[in-house]
């Protein structure tokens, strides 16, 4: 196991914000990659707060303290 490794501390979750847009979702990130913190974005439906019968689509985006470390070597599966 390398030091570089070993030194590694995971990335602490600062703040979860949920929005209705991709637009919001990608200014969200514009904002983060300012300030070099690191996101991760995901939708998912939610049921409808007027009619419970359809789906509304919400847009998730999970700002932390940095990037997580990415091994380029690494064969993704």
């Amino acid at each position: 196991m390398s030091e570089e490794v070993a030194e590694f501390t995971a990335p602490q979750l600062l703040t979860t914000q949920i929005v209705d847009s991709a637009a919001e979702a990608i200014e969200a990130v514009q904002a983060a990659d300012v300030l070099d913190l690191g996101v991760r974005v995901y939708n998912r439906l939610v049921p409808d707060s007027e009619d419970g019968e359809s789906l509304d689509e919400e847009w998730v985006i999970e700002v932390y303290s940095n990037a997580p470390a990415v091994d380029p070597d690494e064969d993704e599966d």
